[in-house]
């Protein structure tokens, strides 16, 4: 068993719940075990939005179920195209550094998003759907990625707005961003589990046996 797990998906798919089993079902069997949560928006990226937000105010978005919400899609992020995407991804080192330094103190990391979704969020911020794949970050996160055991946890667009009314996209956005992550999980050959219509008990084992944790 890998000392990194990443479980990749838009939200709603699932990820903290499976994330939190599969932690509890490796400490019973004594593992140290830590999970993170890495995704986007992190230190200086997330100053930088704070800084926009207080500078020019919140943006909101009409969001598939008309609900007004907080836009986490901006204009001046699109504006700022390869910038923004340089920020984002200087701002991620750090976690990328906690994650392997734990790795190497013989933790068990288990990631409730990862590579995977930075890159599908950043490049859904940028307007550039092929971010990840073009630029210099990207293919050097791809590459990153594509060496932990992945799972990506699918859902439809449908799904998502029941588990998530108050989605922080547009329904344009929000198809967008899961036709990425589909194409990144392909990327990187992860695993793909369907996690809608089926008991979450199936799914669980499902993603439990893919990870090989019950020998």
């Amino acid at each position: 068993m890998k000392k990194m797990i990443t479980l990749t998906g838009i939200d709603g798919s699932g990820k903290t719940v499976i994330a939190r089993t599969i932690a509890t079902l490796l400490l019973k069997r004594r593992f140290k075990v830590k999970i993170l949560w890495i995704k986007s928006l992190h230190t200086l990226a997330y100053l930088t939005y704070c800084f926009f937000r207080k500078t020019w105010g919140i943006e909101y978005v009409l969001n598939p179920r008309n609900r007004v919400v907080e836009h986490f899609v901006t204009q001046y992020m699109g504006k700022m195209g390869k910038l923004w995407g340089l920020i984002e991804f200087i701002s991620i080192i750090p976690w990328i550094l906690v994650a392997n330094i734990l790795k190497h103190i013989n933790y068990i990391v288990i990631c409730d998003r990862y590579l995977a979704d930075f890159l599908a969020t950043v490049s859904l911020r940028i307007r550039d759907p092929l971010w990840w794949a073009k630029s210099i970050p990207g293919k050097f996160l791809l590459t990153l990625q594509s060496k932990t055991q992945t799972v990506h946890l699918k859902i439809s667009v449908n799904t998502v707005l029941e588990r998530k009314p108050d989605v922080e996209y547009s329904l344009n956005e929000l198809k967008t961003l899961i036709a990425t992550y589909r194409i990144i999980a392909k990327t990187i050959n992860a695993v793909e589990v369907v996690n809608e219509n089926r008991n979450l008990g199936e799914v669980v084992e499902e993603v439990i046996n893919y990870l090989n944790l019950n020998s």
